[in-house]
C-alpha cells in the first residue's frame, strides 16, 4: 500500500485512542499519549508516542517518533514492522512530559482577561520539517471537537481560540505563559489573588512560588484567609518563609493564629528573628482589639532630628514599607511624642527640628491595645484619623491601626 505523508495539522483529540499500525498494517495498540521535551520559546517536536498495546506483558510502550510515517486524524502508521522498532518501556519523567497527561485539561492564566482558562485541545502540525506542538486551543470549539460534536456547529458560530505554544511554559500539572512573567507586575495584587483563587491548590501554589518574594507577599495578603492558610500549609514552612518575611507583621500574625500550635511554631522558627519576635508580641492580642489589628510597619523619628534627617530616614526605610503617609515621633526610650504627615515634612525648612513641628498633640487621640472595635472607630472618627497610634501604659509606641485595618475587619473577603 502506498501512503502519502502530507504535512497535516491535527488536534490531540483526533489522535487519542486511535489505532496504531505498523508497516504491515498490523494493529499494535492505541495511542495513549504523546511525549515531548519542552524548551522555552520554541515549538516542541514530538519525541515519542505512548502506545497502549493489545498484546504483551508490557501494556504501555514508548515508540520513538522517528519511526512514525503518518500521524493524521484517525490514522497512525509506523514505518517498520513493530518488532524492528527500538521501543522504550519508560522515560525519564524529569525530561519528558505527556501532552495528554500534563497539558490537556490543565489551567492557564490569561493575564489580559484577568481570568483562568482551560486547555481544551492541543494543535499539532509541521514546523521546519518536524511534527511539533503548535498551539493550545482554549475555545468552546475545542470542547465540541473532543466530544465529537463539532459538526453541530453548522454555521461556524464558535471560533477556534489558539494560544501560540511558543508563549507557553509547561510545568508538571500546570501551564503558564512566558508572557505571564512580564505581565504579572501590571496586575494589581488583588486581581492576581482572584486568579489564584480560581486555580487548583497545586497550580495556585506554583504560581505564588514563581513570583518574586515581595510580589508573592502582596498577592498572598489579598488571598481569601481560608485559602491563604491552606496554601501556606501546602507550600510548607521552609519554602513559605521567604514570602512570609515580606508580609506585614499583622498579616503574618493573623495567618499564624489560624494554624494549630505545632504548625505555628514551625512557621515562626523559619521567620527572621526580628519578624518572629514581633509576631509573638501581637499573637496574644484578641482579633477585635487595637492590639490585634495594629501593625508595626511604620517609620519613627526622634524629636531632636531635623526635617532633613527625618526625610533621609524615610528614604532609608521606604523599600520595606507598603506606604508612608506619616512618621511617628518617639524618644530614645520609645515614648510617643506625636505624628507628622509627609506633607508637613516636605513643606518645612530642612533645618527645622522635628519637635518644633508637633502641634496640638492630644494623648486622648491614641489607642490602648485592649481598646475594642467600637472604641477604635469612635476615636478615629472623632479626630478624623487615617492612622491611630497604639500605646502601652507607659505611653510607649507599640504600633498603629490604620483605617485599612478597620475596613478589612468588617470586609475580610473584599
Amino acid at each position: 500500500m502506498v501512503r502519502c505523508n502530507f504535512p497535516l495539522m491535527v488536534y490531540l483529540s483526533e489522535l487519542i485512542d486511535v489505532e496504531v499500525k505498523d508497516s504491515t498494517d498490523s494493529i499494535i495498540g492505541t495511542l495513549s499519549d504523546i511525549m515531548i521535551k519542552p524548551k522555552a520559546n520554541t515549538y516542541s517536536p514530538l519525541k515519542y508516542l505512548l502506545v497502549k498495546k493489545n498484546k504483551g506483558k508490557e501494556k504501555l510502550v514508548f515508540v520513538p517518533y522517528d519511526y512514525v510515517e503518518i500521524l493524521s486524524k484517525g490514522s497512525i502508521f509506523l514505518k517498520k514492522i513493530f518488532s524492528k522498532i527500538p521501543t522504550e518501556n519508560e522515560l525519564n519523567e524529569e525530561d519528558y512530559i505527556g501532552i495528554r497527561k500534563d497539558i490537556w485539561d490543565q489551567q492557564i492564566v490569561d493575564v489580559e482577561g484577568v481570568r483562568v482558562v482551560r486547555v481544551n485541545d492541543i494543535k499539532i502540525g509541521m514546523f521546519e520539517q518536524k511534527m511539533c506542538v503548535l498551539g493550545i486551543d482554549i475555545s468552546i470549539k475545542g470542547i465540541l471537537r473532543r466530544l465529537g460534536l463539532e459538526k453541530l456547529d453548522v454555521f461556524d458560530f464558535f471560533k477556534v481560540n489558539l494560544i501560540d505554544w511558543r508563549q507557553a511554559q509547561p510545568v508538571k500539572g500546570f501551564l503558564k505563559l512566558d508572557i505571564l512573567s512580564d505581565s504579572l507586575d501590571k496586575l494589581h495584587p488583588a486581581d492576581l489573588a482572584n486568579i489564584i483563587e480560581d486555580l487548583s491548590l497545586n497550580n495556585g501554589s506554583e504560581l505564588v512560588k514563581s513570583l518574586d518574594s515581595k510580589d508573592a507577599a502582596k498577592v498572598l495578603e489579598e488571598v481569601d484567609p481560608h485559602l491563604q492558610k491552606i496554601m501556606v500549609e501546602y507550600i510548607g514552612p521552609e519554602e513559605a518563609s521567604e514570602i512570609l518575611d515580606e508580609m506585614s507583621v499583622d498579616e503574618i500574625t493573623d495567618l499564624v493564629k489560624t494554624l494549630p500550635k505545632e504548625k505555628a511554631s514551625l512557621f515562626l522558627e523559619q521567620l527572621k528573628k526580628g519578624t518572629a519576635r514581633k509576631v509573638e508580641k501581637l499573637i496574644h492580642y484578641p482579633d477585635n482589639t487595637a492590639g490585634g489589628l495594629m501593625n508595626m510597619e511604620l517609620v519613627t523619628v526622634k524629636p531632636e532630628w531635623t526635617v532633613h534627617e527625618a526625610i533621609e530616614e524615610i528614604k532609608k526605610k521606604s523599600p520595606s514599607q507598603r506606604s508612608i503617609l506619616y512618621v511617628y515621633v518617639v524618644d530614645k526610650d520609645g515614648t510617643f511624642y506625636g505624628t507628622l504627615s509627609l506633607r508637613k515634612l516636605i513643606i518645612s525648612a530642612p533645618n527645622t527640628k522635628v519637635k518644633n513641628l508637633i502641634f496640638n498633640f492630644q494623648l486622648s487621640s491614641t489607642l490602648k491595645p485592649e481598646d475594642e472595635m467600637k472604641d477604635i472607630i469612635a476615636l478615629m472618627t472623632k479626630y478624623d484619623l487615617f492612622t491611630a497610634a497604639v500605646l502601652d501604659n507607659t505611653d510607649k509606641l507599640l504600633g498603629i491601626v490604620s483605617i485599612d485595618d478597620v475596613m478589612r475587619h468588617f470586609a475580610p473577603d473584599a
